[in-house]
Formats: C-alpha cells, sequence, structure tokens
C-alpha cells in the first residue's frame, strides 16, 4: 500500500463537510478527493449522505426570505439539508429557481431584475457561488443541467427576453470552465400560450419544459439544439411534472377520483399511462374530506425489482404519502416543525427535489 492508499483510506472516513475543507490543505489532497474513483469509493463507504427528498417552498407576504421545509425520501434525516439559504449572504432575501442532482440556483428575492442576483450552491455544505450578471431586462427561467454520472461540470440555462419582439426568447448558456454566459442560437419565437420556462426538469441529457397547453419543449446543453416533443392529446392544465429514477413523469388535472401518472418513452415518441390512481382506493381521511389537493412529488423506486415508487400529496393542513403499487401508506419523516394545522398551500410548482451528490463548487 502507497502513500496515496493511506491518505485515501484515511480521508474516506471524514464527514463530508470536513472532507471538502480538506481539499483546501495541500495539492495533494485536492488530487486525491478529485478523483472520480476516490468520489465513487466515498459515496459507497457514506451512504447516508446521499440523502434524497425535496424542498417546498412558499413566499409569505412581507416576509424577505421564502419559507422552506425540507422531506427526505431516502436516507438518514440528520444527515438532510438544513431548511434554510441564510447562508448566502444578500440584504433582499434569497430563494430557489431550481435543482438538479443536489446543486440549486438561487436568486434574490423581492427586488426588481436589474437588481437580482443569481446564486449556484450546495446547501448540504453550504458553499455558494455568485453568478455573472445576465444582461437582460426578464429572465422567463433559469435551470442546472447536471449529470455527475456524466461529467463532473454543469452548465445554467437561462431563457430570457430578446430586442426582436415580446414573443422571442434567447437562451443563455453559463459555463463553470469559462465562468461567463454566452448566447446559445438565434432568438425564437413562444406562442400565447403559457410556457413554465421556470419549471424545466433536466431528464435524458436535456432540460424540458411545458406549457399550459399542448406545446412542449426540450434543449440538450451540449448541441443546444431546441426540439419539440410530443404532448398527451388533452387541453387540461398540468397538474405535476417531473423526474425520478431516470423517468419524465406527467399528470394533467383535473385531480379527480381517479388519474392517470404518464410517462415519457426514452425515444420521445409519446407518453404512455405508466399508473392509474384511484383516490377512492386510498383509505385517508385527510383526502377524503378534502376540497382540494396537489400532487408534490413522485418518486420511482424499485428495491430488488418491487415497485416501491410512491406519491406524495399535499392536502390542506396535511401531507399524505403512499406507495402506488398497493396504496399503503409511508411516514414522511422529517427534521422540521410542521405544525398540524398547517395553512399554506403548496403545490408541484413550489417543490424542489434534491439529491445531495459529491459536487463542490
Amino acid at each position: 500500500m502507497n502513500n496515496n492508499d493511506v491518505m485515501s483510506d484515511i480521508l474516506l472516513r471524514l464527514p463530508l463537510k470536513d472532507l471538502v475543507g480538506c481539499k483546501c490543505v495541500c495539492k495533494w489532497w485536492n488530487t486525491l478527493i478529485s478523483d472520480p474513483i476516490f468520489k465513487l469509493n466515498y459515496s459507497l463507504r457514506n451512504p447516508q449522505y446521499n440523502i434524497s427528498g425535496f424542498f417546498l417552498q412558499k413566499f409569505l407576504y412581507l416576509e424577505l426570505h421564502s419559507k422552506l421545509l425540507f422531506f427526505p425520501c431516502e436516507g438518514r434525516v440528520d444527515a438532510a439539508p438544513k431548511p434554510s439559504l441564510s447562508f448566502i449572504e444578500d440584504d433582499k432575501g434569497v430563494c430557489i429557481k431550481h435543482s438538479c442532482n443536489g446543486l440549486l440556483i438561487c436568486s434574490s428575492f423581492r427586488c426588481g431584475e436589474e437588481d437580482r442576483k443569481y446564486y449556484i450552491c450546495k446547501p448540504t455544505t453550504k458553499q455558494y457561488f455568485p453568478l455573472p450578471n445576465l444582461e437582460c431586462r426578464t429572465v422567463f427561467g433559469i435551470s442546472i443541467a447536471y449529470d455527475p454520472n456524466r461529467s463532473p461540470h454543469y452548465k445554467i440555462v437561462s431563457i430570457c427576453d430578446s430586442y426582436l419582439s415580446k414573443n422571442h426568447r434567447q437562451i443563455k448558456i453559463y459555463s463553470p470552465v469559462t465562468g461567463s454566459w454566452k448566447p446559445s442560437g438565434n432568438p425564437f419565437t413562444v406562442p400565447d400560450e403559457d410556457m413554465l420556462f421556470n419549471r424545466g426538469v433536466f431528464w435524458n441529457g436535456s432540460l424540458h419544459w411545458i406549457g399550459m397547453g399542448n406545446l412542449a419543449l426540450r434543449f440538450d446543453p451540449e448541441t443546444e439544439l431546441m426540439l419539440t416533443m410530443p404532448m398527451p392529446p388533452t387541453q387540461r392544465k398540468p397538474e405535476y411534472f417531473g423526474e425520478s429514477g431516470g423517468h419524465l413523469l406527467l399528470v394533467k388535472g383535473p385531480l379527480t377520483a381517479g388519474f392517470d401518472i404518464m410517462e415519457m418513452k426514452a425515444d420521445y415518441s409519446g407518453w404512455f399511462v405508466k399508473y392509474h390512481l384511484n383516490l377512492d382506493q386510498v383509505a385517508s381521511q385527510a383526502i377524503e374530506r378534502a376540497n382540494r389537493l396537489s400532487i408534490l412529488h413522485i418518486v420511482h423506486n424499485h428495491v430488488e425489482d418491487v415497485d416501491e415508487s410512491f406519491i406524495v400529496i399535499h392536502v390542506p393542513g396535511e401531507f399524505v404519502s403512499f406507495k402506488l403499487r398497493d396504496y399503503s401508506f409511508m411516514d414522511l419523516q422529517t427534521n422540521n416543525h410542521v405544525e398540524p394545522g398547517l395553512g399554506l398551500w403548496y403545490s408541484w410548482e413550489g417543490v424542489y427535489p434534491y439529491t445531495n451528490t459529491f459536487f463542490y463548487l
């Protein structure tokens, strides 16, 4: 066993926060910790740090910061990130704009676009980095594209206004390699229907956006190509759009006693019904007496070929979680204080999935 092996074995035993600090001790340690094989071995040895769950964000009237909750879906509760962005120093407050594989995009909260600052951050290590100014009048959406299985580098994609017309949009891409924004292609037009550019979903190496109608777009940050993708033949508004476990999922309303959870085919040829949910079979007094409900998150999960996927639903005052296979209830553990009579209303548009990948800024 050489010196590298001995030191790697020591570093593998450190808590994640201490390990990140060790990168600054010397060039040798930085090289060892940055090695992809070391990252993999650390993740396997310390599975409690691979916490996955979701942030819930709600904006409160006259409050400087958005209200955050965090619900772990896997791993140890004590390894979950704290539901606070107070470590980002911004006198205008901070809110989440997007999340992807352990990274968050945050921005200044109560201010105009000309004063807004954007940050890339990792909440478990409380690291953050301010991004250069976008130099545009309006940012319709900003999203992270990051797949640690493909590349150690992330990219940030923003949808901005264009000088051509109010119906044109300009894509800009930020890369940490160059440290700057660059325009991607020519401005493109969008129809009058509302596109949810603020709810981009990263899947299959691309970012995806849907509209309130039948338009859906996907953008590959590597090839910088924008393409359309099919949508189910219905005019109903989306009630959920997200990714989990390598699956792109969609639910269109209304959320009545029965509705379908659809999945996109890997070749983008169309959607198919993954699950049909019958709420009449869910033995929940909260759902029975609810006059409205919303889907917060769908977790696609298989354990030894057994489907353990589950759904998290919010009804006024409560969060209900149950498996899609047999409707058995699951207990959502959390280290937050959640009052039983919670009056805030949450929807999927305020949910930010989070996985604590071994990444440092």
